[in-house]
């Protein structure tokens, strides 16, 4: 019998579907999950797909702070490795047809991974994609996303795939989904709150946009 040849990230922590590309959808808020959102919890909805059998973990909850504060820290590349566990580090190269070129290194399961993703940073939705570029994987995409929720709190939707290729049981893939995924809204929340008393989150810098037509973009 063989292995699934899928692995999950516990970062960046889905299976790819057959590489098409992950968009941003609402998340149906009815009364009951709009209440255990406002208990604090952390909505992580996970489900089987019928044909590939990969599990697809989408994770929701409420940060209490401004949408511009989270939007900076899921923007602050360079700093992804202080809070976001099994991170080595990313780094933000250059923009390429509007999109912003980003080298990662990171930690699965025991073995280190360099790749380069592309970044779409939709700054008008607080919205960020990512796709894969190159490196020794498979895929990469996914999304990070912030919408104002009330006077006080942010609701943060985060969903990425990684398939690394390597051999993994299913289980172990499953496991992974269900106690790894929730760690990476707690490191939000941390970092968020450890950014205000240090005093306040600040924007971070990016590579300057390529110039077109004589003006910046």
């Amino acid at each position: 019998m063989y292995w699934c040849s899928r692995v999950f990230f516990t970062i960046i922590l889905l299976i790819t579907l057959g590489g098409l590309p992950l968009l941003a959808e609402d998340t149906p808020m009815d009364d009951q999950r709009r209440q255990a959102l406002e208990n604090g919890e952390i909505l992580m909805d996970l489900k089987q797909h019928p044909i590939t059998k990969v599990y697809l973990p989408t994770g929701q909850c409420l940060v209490e702070g401004t949408v511009q504060e989270v939007w900076w820290i899921i923007t602050d590349f360079d700093s992804f490795d202080e809070f976001l566990p099994n991170v080595v580090y990313y780094r933000p190269v250059c923009w390429e047809d509007d999109r912003l070129l980003v080298d990662c290194k990171a930690k699965v399961a025991f073995l280190n991974f360099e790749y380069r993703l592309s970044y779409i940073i939709d700054e008008d939705s607080h919205t960020t994609y990512w796709f894969y570029v190159s490196g020794p994987i498979r895929d990469s995409q996914g999304y990070w996303r912030a919408e104002p929720y009330d006077d006080t709190h942010v609701l943060v939707t985060y969903t990425t795939t990684l398939d690394v290729g390597r051999a993994m049981p299913g289980f172990i893939e499953k496991m992974l989904a269900k106690s790894t995924f929730p760690d990476i809204f707690k490191s939000l929340r941390q970092r968020l709150s450890e950014l205000r008393q240090a005093g306040g989150v600040k924007k971070p810098k990016l590579p300057p946009r390529p110039a077109i037509n004589g003006g910046d973009l």
